[in-house]
């Protein structure tokens, strides 16, 4: 029983010693669950938070980038407008002449196509203003030269009580489909204008969308869709990183594209009506855009704000889990050196008690 006890006590002493110098080692108080069963799950669950915070992070980077991108094109877009403005009210004057119109109209094609470049950008291979359908082009390119007049409605059957020079695109499937089709009070009858040729665009009333006859069929100008994209940025909590196109670049309030297209045509045919009638269209596209600005400065600072507490918070876990893990090296030293005197105390009681005999005892 004396040798039991005196092998336990060793055994003990030098389990505690290799456990204060593991702690040691590591740096940490808990290196297994036995350690601090409740501490452990307290610091489990701070890994958690920080694991989350983590991803919030990397989250709301991947959004300001989007966010950025958004910014800087549309302050471009506004720019471009202002431009486009300018040319309008140079060109609605009585002094203008058809020469200054048809230069001013090649000046306004390449802010047309600039303005369709930015609306067709990408950022990290998605279509920024598509809205969810991030793998499509949003927007065809529209030649002015092409651009005729409005038509009603895109109907199998023709519109009620009609005027005289409503037009209309027929849906139905007979000889007329996909052609415009205009009424003439003269006959009280709808008159076929014929098979549009590729590239003919119109914009459809009742949708406020600009149409194209591209590829043997009609097809909206806008191609991505109306829903926007959110990321996650703290529990609970996501944010809209996108705006559709159809918001900004074709907004019924201020169509940008319609707008533009129709300056171009106005100022090649030397309409300075047709002209005039742009500068408040331009205008108020300028006014979407801006309030579209207004929204992405919001959702810039809205991201920011959230890092910075996203990194404070996960600053402060990371004490609180320090002060339940990490050792006191200067207490850990303290109780190794003691349980190693303890231990060379145990040795020295064991050699001592080993060293008794049979006679010592009866002695």
């Amino acid at each position: 029983m004396l040798y039991s006890q005196v092998t336990a006590g060793m055994d003990q002493s030098s389990e505690k010693m290799y456990k204060l110098n593991n702690e040691i080692s590591s740096g940490k108080r808990i290196n297994s669950p036995s350690d601090d069963p409740l501490g452990l799950s307290t610091v489990l669950a701070y890994r958690s938070e920080l694991s989350a915070n983590t991803q919030y992070q990397s989250n709301i980077s991947y959004a300001n980038g989007w966010v950025s991108q958004m910014d800087s094109s549309l302050e471009n877009v506004q720019d471009l407008l202002d431009n486009a403005s300018q040319i309008a009210v140079q060109e609605s004057s009585s002094t203008a002449t058809a020469d200054t119109r048809a230069s001013a109209a090649n000046a306004l094609e390449q802010i047309r196509a600039e303005i369709l470049s930015i609306a067709n950008q990408t950022y990290n291979n998605k279509y920024v203003f598509g809205g969810t359908m991030t793998q499509n082009e949003p927007y065809l390119d529209v030649d002015a030269a092409n651009l005729q007049d409005d038509v009603a409605t895109m109907s199998s059957t023709p519109p009620a009580s009609p005027a005289d020079g409503d037009r209309y695109i027929d849906t139905a499937n007979d000889a007329t489909k996909d052609h415009i089709l205009q009424y003439s009070s003269a006959t009280s009858s709808w008159v076929d204008q014929g098979a549009p040729t590729e590239g003919t665009a119109v914009t459809v009333d009742d949708q406020n969308e600009m149409y194209v006859y591209t590829g043997g069929k009609w097809k909206a100008m806008y191609q991505g869709n109306d829903s926007s994209s959110s990321v996650q940025i703290s529990a609970g909590q996501s944010a809209q990183i996108n705006i559709p196109g159809s918001d900004i670049f074709s907004n019924s309030s201020g169509n940008i594209m319609a707008s533009l297209l129709s300056l171009e045509k106005a100022l090649t045919n030397n309409d300075q009506s047709g002209i005039s009638a742009q500068l408040t269209n331009i205008s108020n596209a300028r006014t979407v855009v801006s309030n579209a600005l207004a929204t992405v400065g919001g959702t810039e600072n809205r991201l920011t704000d959230t890092n910075t507490r996203l990194t404070s918070d996960s600053t402060n876990i990371t004490a609180s889990v320090s002060n339940i893990e990490d050792l006191d090296y200067a207490q850990g030293i303290t109780d190794l050196q003691n349980q190693q005197t303890i231990y060379e105390a145990t040795l020295k009681s064991a050699s001592m008690i080993t060293g008794l005999s049979l006679v010592d005892y009866l002695s």
